[in-house]
């Protein structure tokens, strides 16, 4: 059930964030968490097959040098099960708990030219996953993925996953071409309820059924229009006159002005049609999410940002529906603070190649701010609640070296905060740190939050086990006796939770991942920047229906656990044998001339002179998962 909050620094415009003056004892961490997506086959929606579903199930890996089979596979040595994947959705059907999905940016067609989303579907529970793709992808050959709006793009993303109180199923991302025309697109797509089973082992619980394009505009280009960081809920509230309504929102970047804009659509047909996207977003934003209370009203936010477009504060702004997402009332601020934004000179992504920094040359992914937004649609808890990570104020100083994390030359924690407004969001309480966890600093990032039947849970990640946590450096990262950045090891970053009945008092439940990962691992931009995606993701939904005891929660989050470690030559080579502990498995060949030498006609990935692409790329060097986790609430 997708009910989503967000987690600040500050309750109201006017009110600095004040820290906690006590800690929460944690529970004991489960000792089982679940690969969502486990490197094993895939299914095709249909039950079919085609080149990309059977290359995205495909273990293989050969270290040869590619051969270019001219089959439209750039990598024809390897398989792609062992790829990439992060920013991960997950949703609970509320006619059958026992069904739960989850969607992902998967990269497992990455050889074939497309970047796809990934979709998963459990029948336990979530403690099994079927994997499979959204149909439209480039090769795919259904019936439905020909006729699907979608066909004619490479890529999709940013997943989004929501059921309505009947069991149809909701999935919501972008489209869109690296290449022109790009063709930028937002869409939700439709499947069945309660349908027959599909697939070749009968566990596809849905069935497709369609996909709509909502918008569609865009450029290549900061100076040009790109749709991105969409957002999707469905009414569940039975209370509600505007019950199976479907909600979606959305940021239309234009230009590198200020000038993007929040917008909103609502289905009220199913997902059959979409009203056109209307502004509901003033001042310069980004990021939107949505919150539906158990009467109905429907509540929109987004990043503000000072300084630009009219909106003096850098923090959360809402703004409010009493008719189904019709019309909505003038925006309000729910809080404002000092986001947490590791960056060295502005640049948020650290590591080697063309993307190496200044001294002590760090490695970090970026960890942009996406607030979240919640309600309880069951009305057992009332009111909205909004979660963000944000710097702790108490905790900043000067940087000691060119990385800041917090204002310009400084440095300090990130927290997970969470605040309510039970008015229609006219007042916010004071936010409140989910987890203070004094005596055990660490950064908190990703916080997701959701409400339903009276509980809430937040979800987040932070190195607070990492033995080399500094509030100087950023994650995963300490310094050699010669002061430069090397990895801190795997003890790194996990996954916590915390649980609340009101969104003031919250009750830490320690860790829900099984094992730490390493965030800063370079798997992406030719081996040469790590990657965590954008959000982790929290659901609640009910196992026993009218009876007690069955609430429960479904956490998904990016992964590094499987990742296999290696060497880059090419770093290797041009810093004297310097291993810095970033870099992972990959099969590279020393050409051994210079790039006027290289041949052309091969994909540019494989003609890296003086050495050839990675040609292990299913080997493990790119196995980031999605893993999940069940919390009894109950």
């Amino acid at each position: 059930m997708r009910h989503r909050l967000v987690v600040g620094a500050v309750v109201c415009a006017t009110t600095a964030l004040l820290p906690l003056a006590f800690s929460i004892p944690s529970a004991a961490s489960p000792t089982v968490d679940y690969a969502v997506t486990d490197d094993g086959a895939y299914t095709r929606h249909d039950g079919g097959t085609d080149q990309a579903i059977a290359h995205c199930g495909d273990p293989a890996t050969d270290s040869a040098p590619d051969d270019v089979a001219g089959d439209g596979d750039a990598d024809s040595n390897d398989g792609g099960n062992r790829r990439q994947g992060n920013e991960p959705t997950v949703a609970i059907d509320p006619t059958n708990p026992d069904v739960v999905v989850a969607g992902w940016n998967d990269y497992c067609m990455t050889d074939l030219a497309a970047g796809w989303m990934g979709l998963g579907f459990s029948t336990d529970g979530g403690r099994s996953w079927l994997n499979s793709s959204l149909p439209g992808y480039p090769l795919d050959s259904s019936i439905e993925g020909l006729a699907s709006p979608l066909k004619g793009r490479t890529d999709s993303g940013d997943p989004l996953v929501a059921f309505d109180n009947d069991g149809r199923l909701f999935v919501g991302g972008i489209a869109f071409n690296r290449a022109m025309p790009q063709n930028g697109s937002v869409f939700v797509s439709t499947y069945a309820a309660n349908p027959g089973p599909a697939g070749p082992t009968g566990q596809l619980p849905k069935d497709y059924v369609r996909t709509r394009i909502i918008d569609k505009a865009g450029t290549p280009s900061l100076a040009g229009i790109f749709q991105d960081k969409p957002l999707m809920e469905v009414d569940r509230s039975t209370a509600s006159p505007f019950e199976d309504n479907v909600y979606f929102c959305w940021t239309k970047f234009q230009g590198n002005a200020g000038r993007s804009k929040i917008y909103f659509a609502r289905s009220t047909d199913h997902g059959a049609t979409f009203q056109n996207g209307e502004i509901v977003s003033d001042g310069a934003v980004q990021g939107c999410d949505i919150a539906v209370e158990h009467d109905g009203d429907v509540y929109v936010s987004w990043r503000s940002f000072a300084g630009i477009g009219g909106v003096q504060v850098n923090g959360m702004r809402v703004v409010r529906s009493s008719d189904g997402g019709a019309t909505f009332g003038k925006p309000r601020q729910i809080a404002a603070f000092t986001s947490y934004f590791p960056n060295i000179g502005g640049a948020r992504d650290c590591g080697d190649g063309p993307f190496v920094c200044a001294p002590p040359s760090y490695v970090f992914p970026r960890i942009p701010l996406e607030p979240r937004l919640t309600a309880d649609q069951t009305g057992a808890v009332p009111g909205v609640f909004a979660t963000w990570n944000a710097i702790d104020p108490a905790s900043v100083v000067p940087s000691e070296t060119a990385f800041a994390s917090a204002s310009a030359g400084t440095v300090g924690r990130s927290l997970a905060y969470v605040t309510t407004s039970t008015d229609d969001a006219s007042t916010w309480t004071q936010a409140v740190p989910v987890d203070p966890s004094p005596g055990d600093p660490g950064h908190q990032f990703f916080p997701d939050v959701d409400a339903y039947g009276g509980r809430l849970v937040a979800i987040w990640q932070d190195n607070r086990t990492d033995d080399a946590y500094s509030v100087q450096r950023p994650l995963g990262n300490e310094l050699d006796t010669q002061g430069r950045a090397v990895s801190s090891g795997m003890d790194v970053v996990a996954t916590y939770g915390a649980t609340s009945t009101n969104g003031v008092t919250w009750t830490p439940i320690g860790r829900i991942s099984a094992v730490t990962h390493q965030p800063s691992y370079e798997m992406f931009g030719s081996r040469d920047i790590p990657f965590q995606g954008d959000y982790n993701w929290v659901a609640i939904a009910d196992g026993n229906g009218a009876a007690p005891g069955g609430l429960f929660a479904y956490a998904a989050w990016t992964d590094n656990r499987q990742v296999v470690p290696g060497e880059d030559p090419r770093e290797t080579e041009a810093q004297a044998g310097f291993v810095d502990g970033f870099d992972v498995q990959q099969c590279r060949i020393d050409l051994g001339r210079t790039t006027a030498e290289v041949n052309r006609d091969v994909p540019l990935a494989r003609a890296d002179a003086p050495y050839t692409g990675d040609n292990c790329g299913n080997g493990g060097g790119l196995d980031q998962d999605i893993f999940g986790a069940r919390i009894a609430l109950d």
